[in-house]
C-alpha cells in the first residue's frame, strides 16, 4: 500500500486528521519530555469531541480539556493534577452509565 492507491472511495478528512496527529504524536514523543506524552493524549481526545459525537457529558467536558491541557508548558504539578480530576470525572461518568445500563 502507498502512492497513490486507496482502500475506497470513502473519505472522512476529520478520522484522517485525527489519526495522522496521533501517528506523528507517536513519533515525536519518542524525542519530547515524557510529560508531553499525556498532553498529547489529552490534545487527541479534545480534536476528537471537537469534531465528533453527540453526546452531553463529552459535550460539556470538551472545553475544559481544550482550557487545561496547556497547563502542561506551564505548570506541571498543576496539569498533572487536572490530569487526576479530568480522569476522576470520567470515572464518576462511567461509573453513572453501567449503572444505567444494569438498571
Amino acid at each position: 500500500m502507498g502512492g497513490n492507491q486507496t482502500l475506497s472511495s470513502t473519505v472522512n478528512h476529520a478520522a484522517f486528521r485525527l489519526a495522522t496527529f496521533l501517528v506523528t504524536a507517536a513519533r515525536d514523543i519518542v524525542d519530547e519530555p515524557a510529560i508531553y506524552g499525556p498532553f498529547r493524549m489529552i490534545d487527541a481526545v479534545d480534536r476528537l469531541l471537537a469534531s465528533s459525537f453527540d453526546d452531553d457529558f463529552l459535550k460539556a467536558i470538551q472545553p475544559e480539556l481544550e482550557r487545561e491541557k496547556y497547563k502542561v508548558m506551564s505548570n506541571r504539578d498543576e496539569f498533572v493534577a487536572w490530569l487526576d480530576d479530568i480522569a476522576a470525572k470520567f470515572a464518576l461518568e462511567a461509573r453513572r452509565r453501567n449503572l444505567d445500563e444494569t438498571l
